[in-house]
C-alpha cells in the first residue's frame, strides 16, 4: 500500500509524538526514522512543539514494517492516558458521572485532537460512542482507530473504576492478521466489518458516579476549554472543516462557491487558503473520493457500479479512469489485492 500522506493541517502535541516514539522502542533506529520524516529530537523534547500528523503517521507506518509491529495502534492506545489530553482530559477525569465524562469528551475533543471526531448518540438501551476519522489517510485507518478506541475505553474505565466488560467494540475494517490479540486489550466483545467504528455501552453506565469527580477542578477545566473552543470558532475556515463538509455528500459535494457562502468569505479567499495549504479544490475532491472508494472496496461487497454512483459519478467508466489515476490499478484489482 502507498504510504503517501495527504497534506493536511492536523498536528499532535510533542507529548503524543514522544509516547509513540517510546512505544516504538525509543532506539536510534526509531529516532533516525523520525528524522527521515522531518521530526527532530529537538522537536520531541520541546513540550510546546506541535508535530505534523502526516509525517508522524508515515514514520509509524514505516516502523511497523521494519520492526514487524503490525499491532502498533494497540500498543500506542494502551499507553495513552486520558490526562495526556490536556484540559479536555482534566474535564473528563473530574466529571461527576460517566455520562458527563462521555459528553465532555465529545464536546471538547477538537481542542486536543483534530484527526478524528467523536459522536455520541443513543439507541434503545445503549449509548454509542463513534469514532469518525478526519485525517484522510486510508492506509493509516487501523492504527488510528485502534489507538483512539483504546484511549476512550481506558478513560472510561479510569473514571468509573471498573472494567467495561459489558461493552461492545465494533470496527469498520476486516479483522487484521493479529485479531486474536484484541482480547488482550479490549474488555468487552470485539467485532469487525461493521458499518462504523463504535464503542457500544449500556445506558445504565451513564449514571455511575466517577471515582475521580471534582466539581472545582471540572469548572476550571471547562473555563479553559470554553476559551479554546472560542478560539477554534473564530478561525472556522480550517482544512478539517472543509474536508468534513466535502465528505458529508460525496455524490453532491459543495462547490467552491458553496464553501464561500458557508464560511462567509469570497471564492477567491477559499482558493488562496487552499493554495496556502499546498492544495486545490480538485485535489481535495479527489482525496475524499479516493478515501471513500478504497474504504468501500476494502470493507464492503458493494459493486463497483454502486460505489461509483454513491460518489456521484454519472458512469462507471469515469470512476474507473479516476481510480486508475489515484491508485495505478483498477477498482477490481485493488479489491483483489486487499483480500
Amino acid at each position: 500500500m502507498s504510504t503517501a500522506a495527504i497534506n493536511s493541517p492536523h498536528k499532535v502535541s510533542s507529548a503524543y509524538a514522544n509516547l509513540v516514539f517510546n512505544t516504538m522502542g525509543h532506539s536510534e533506529e526509531v529516532l533516525a526514522c523520525f528524522a527521515r520524516h522531518g521530526i527532530s529530537k529537538e522537536q520531541l523534547e520541546d513540550p510546546a512543539e506541535k508535530i505534523a500528523f502526516d509525517p508522524l503517521s508515515e514514520a509509524i507506518f514505516e516502523l511497523m514494517q521494519t520492526l514487524k509491529m503490525p499491532g502498533a495502534g494497540l500498543s500506542i492506545g494502551r499507553q495513552i492516558h486520558i490526562s495526556s489530553h490536556g484540559a479536555m482530559g482534566v474535564a473528563v477525569i473530574s466529571s461527576q458521572t460517566v455520562g458527563q465524562a462521555i459528553h465532555d469528551a465529545a464536546k471538547y475533543y477538537h481542542t486536543a485532537i483534530t484527526f478524528c471526531d467523536l459522536e455520541v448518540y443513543y439507541e434503545k438501551d445503549y449509548v454509542i460512542v463513534e469514532i469518525v476519522e478526519t485525517h484522510g489517510n486510508p492506509d493509516f485507518q487501523t492504527v488510528v482507530v485502534e489507538a483512539m478506541m483504546l484511549t476512550m475505553q481506558n478513560a472510561l474505565e479510569f473514571v468509573s473504576g471498573q472494567s467495561l466488560t459489558s461493552a461492545k467494540v465494533v470496527f469498520a475494517f476486516p479483522p487484521p492478521e493479529y485479531a486474536d490479540d484484541y482480547s488482550n486489550f479490549f474488555s468487552g466483545e470485539v467485532s469487525f466489518n461493521g458499518d462504523k467504528h463504535m464503542l457500544i455501552l449500556p445506558k445504565s453506565i451513564l449514571d455511575k458516579r466517577c471515582i475521580t469527580a471534582d466539581k472545582h477542578i471540572h469548572r476550571l477545566a471547562e473555563d479553559q476549554l470554553q476559551q479554546k473552543m472560542q478560539e477554534l470558532r473564530s478561525n472556522n475556515l480550517t482544512m478539517s472543516h472543509v474536508l468534513e463538509l466535502m465528505r458529508r455528500q460525496p455524490d453532491n459535494m459543495p462547490s467552491l462557491e458553496d464553501l464561500a457562502k458557508i464560511f462567509n468569505v469570497s471564492s477567491r479567499t477559499i482558493i488562496r487558503y487552499l493554495q496556502a495549504e499546498d492544495t486545490t479544490y480538485r485535489k481535495l475532491r479527489d482525496t475524499v473520493h479516493k478515501q471513500l472508494a478504497t474504504d468501500a472496496l476494502r470493507n464492503t461487497d458493494h459493486s463497483i457500479d454502486s460505489i461509483a454512483l454513491n460518489l456521484g459519478y454519472q458512469d462507471t467508466t469515469s470512476f474507473r479512469r479516476a481510480f486508475k489515476r489515484w491508485c495505478n490499478c483498477s477498482p477490481s484489482e485493488y479489491r483483489k489485492l486487499q483480500n
